[in-house]
């Protein structure tokens, strides 16, 4: 039988200050239950991990067990690997997992898991119905990369979190992309067949401008585009290198447009992050923040109008 066990975290080693920081700021007791997971008997929603869980615990006698009590639960399951790990890789056989490749992006055939599981030992599974990277367990997320045209690796960015949640940029949008340069994900979102504005102080790639006519540029502050260019875009995007505090107050300016659908923004830290600040754009309706498996010490915000 499952039981209510509390939450899952999956951490990057280079991060665990701040996870622990994080985990100290929230009031909780975590414990390791293999290296990079931790396990908290409280279910509290964090920000500095890979993928989070809430959990349940199920007992189990052998694989064929627990195989036909995941099955009681749903059909189609991702496997995190992690404590007993051949045990894992048995059950993971029985339920049918299957391992997942290198992601085309914008793929139309993306892979669906109705939950995740691991092992806490032999006989105790920790069971998530609604892993917050769900088929992705763990939050590791590779993909087929595309080393012709974006001008940087931030494209995998902006890749992986379109991948998550779906807010894909199309031709009927108008994307501003602030802090553009050189221009990563100003080609992901034309490449999708939006109209992008990109700011910025520095010029972008001017490959990015042979391949994409309609793409435009306007040198200036990221954080103090023009009133007009504002007003029409339907998404806004930015992965430029500012405070984060700058950009919260810039932020709930533009939750004022009207036009307005969609911001993804990256939150990039010096240190420790401030803690009270990030719940302050968790707090915003709409929002969700991740920690993504191209992000580098910094988080990534999405806003998306209900």
């Amino acid at each position: 039988m499952a039981e209510p066990a509390g939450a899952l975290y999956f951490i990057r080693e280079e991060l665990e200050a701040e996870f622990f920081d994080e985990v100290k700021f929230a009031g909780i007791k975590v414990q390791a239950v293999f290296p990079g997971i931790y396990f908290s008997a409280i279910d509290r929603r964090l920000f500095w991990v890979l993928d989070y869980w809430p959990v349940t615990k199920v007992q189990f006698t052998s694989i064929s067990d627990a195989a036909k009590k995941l099955k009681a639960i749903g059909k189609r399951w991702a496997y995190a690997g992690g404590e007993n790990f051949r045990r894992g890789g048995l059950i993971a056989e029985a339920v049918r997992c299957r391992p997942l490749k290198h992601i085309t992006f914008a793929s139309a055939a993306l892979p669906a898991a109705t939950g995740a599981f691991t092992l806490q030992d032999k006989e105790t599974m920790l069971v998530s119905t609604v892993p917050l990277k769900g088929a992705y367990a763990s939050g590791k997320m590779p993909f087929v990369e595309d080393k012709l045209g974006p001008p940087s690796r931030a494209y995998l960015k902006l890749y992986e979190v379109l991948t998550l949640t779906g807010l894909y940029p199309g031709i009927s949008d108008t994307v501003l992309d602030l802090g553009a340069t050189p221009g990563g994900w100003s080609y992901v979102a034309a490449n999708l067949g939006a109209k992008v504005t990109m700011i910025d102080r520095s010029e972008p790639d001017a490959g990015l401008f042979r391949k994409f006519s309609e793409l435009q540029f306007i040198r200036g502050d990221g954080l103090n585009p023009p009133v007009a260019t504002l007003e029409a875009a339907t998404m806004i995007l930015s992965d430029m290198a500012c405070e984060p505090a700058k950009l919260l107050v810039s932020v709930k300016e533009w939750l004022r447009l009207p036009n307005l659908k969609t911001m993804i923004n990256t939150l990039k830290f010096h240190g420790l992050s401030d803690k009270k600040l990030i719940q302050q754009f968790a707090a915003i309706e709409g929002s969700c923040i991740y920690h993504l498996w191209h992000n580098g010490h910094e988080l990534t915000w999405v806003w998306h109008r209900r």
